[in-house]
């Protein structure tokens, strides 16, 4: 299988979340945040997709969300009722879970977007 693999005339937007969890908590936390958090974001209309990531590493879980937007004005419409987009808006939930609160996103550009499918 080959994948089309082209620079993006214009650049989509990436809105970078990073969580730790103790290693004992890792399922339970995939599980709650997915449906908590993963799949609100996936609801919202200017949302072009989202992808969610871990690593499981020592006695701690690694979590990474990318949401994936038009551009910064889409986004920061997404989050108007919450005020900055740059900061975390943590589930009820997460000062349970998380080693640490992170109180800030990371804003990528994504310049290729190209994924295959399995087929499946």
């Amino acid at each position: 299988m080959s994948v089309e693999c082209k620079l993006l005339a214009t650049p989509l937007i990436g809105r970078v979340w990073q969580g730790r969890t103790p290693i004992a908590r890792a399922d339970e936390y995939l599980r709650y945040s997915f449906e908590h958090g993963i799949q609100e974001i996936a609801k919202k209309p200017e949302c072009l997709g989202v992808q969610y990531f871990r690593k499981l590493n020592g006695d701690t879980a690694e979590f990474r969300t990318v949401s994936y937007w038009q551009s910064i004005e889409h986004m920061h419409a997404m989050h108007a009722q919450r005020g900055d987009p740059l900061r975390v808006a943590p589930l009820a939930r997460d000062p349970e879970f998380l080693l640490e609160l992170p109180e800030f996103v990371d804003i990528i550009e994504v310049h290729v977007n190209s994924f295959g499918t399995t087929g499946k």
